[in-house]
């Protein structure tokens, strides 16, 4: 996209968190809070939890170069056991930080330098996930009542002008499209795909939650007037096609309606 961006004259960038934690060589803030905030979602996710490989959820590496070379976010086919409510929920909250904090340190940075920024996901999207897997978790160290609270929090914030993009696309696809694609390129899902945290796993449990979730996110796309994209079937660069089309679109929109263009995508 920032290719196509700059094909017709505009200065954009591509800023993902994974990406700002790897370079290891900056200490200023918030790269350091940001390395140990990915490390920390996947700890406290897994938190008090224990797996078939002994202990390894509940020590796992503490430092982000330990955990990057540990590779355990691709290790996801060993399902935890014992999971607490208390562990998921904080990840949740911790990942709404570091969302935060990028689109107060780098987003608006950038953009107050009058380039285009562009990112492929949207933190909502994961955080009401993870949130309603905490819910579906036996363990009762934390309250439902609790849980609902936190999830009516993280999407007014995410509705708020300052988490939300100029120009937000929803890329939407059958849960079963989702399944049939997840499981042809790894061979199968993993416990943040389904409700493993939750003990129920197996193609039903993917298609519980992520028929839950497409319900809300096709939701919340449309109370933020996001354009919507049904993708089944689609070729990822059929799908890159079209959403290049639409922002670069909506980009010559603003700038003949002689305004700034969109700022975030």
């Amino acid at each position: 996209m920032t290719d196509r961006l700059t094909e017709h004259g505009y200065e954009s960038e591509f800023v993902r968190w994974r990406d700002i934690a790897a370079e290891l060589d900056r200490v200023d803030f918030p790269h350091l809070t940001l390395r140990q905030l990915l490390v920390e979602t996947w700890r406290t996710r897994y938190g008090g939890a224990t797996d078939e490989s002994s202990l390894r959820v509940q020590h796992g590496p503490r430092l982000y170069e330990d955990f990057t070379l540990a590779k355990l976010e691709q290790a996801g086919s060993a399902y935890p056991v014992d999971v607490r409510r208390s562990g998921v929920l904080a990840s949740a909250l911790l990942e709404f930080v570091a969302d935060m904090l990028i689109q107060a340190e780098f987003f608006n940075a950038s953009v107050a330098r009058g380039r285009i920024v562009v990112t492929d996901s949207y933190g909502y999207k994961n955080i009401i996930k993870v949130l309603r897997v905490a819910n579906e978790i036996p363990s009762d160290d934390i309250s439902k009542d609790l849980i609902a609270r936190v999830s009516d929090f993280i999407s007014d914030a995410y509705s708020s002008h300052f988490m939300q993009p100029d120009i937000g696309v929803f890329l939407r696809v059958s849960p079963e499209e989702c399944y049939k694609r997840v499981t042809a390129q790894r061979g199968g899902v993993g416990p943040v795909e389904d409700m493993g945290f939750a003990g129920r796993t197996g193609r039903s449990s993917f298609l519980e939650l992520q028929s839950a979730l497409l319900a809300e996110y096709e939701q919340m796309a449309a109370d933020w007037g996001w354009h919507v994209l049904d993708v089944d079937g689609a070729t990822p660069a059929e799908v890159l096609d079209a959403v290049n089309d639409i922002v670069v679109a909506d980009v010559r929109a603003a700038r003949r309606a002689d305004g700034p263009p969109p700022a975030g995508v």
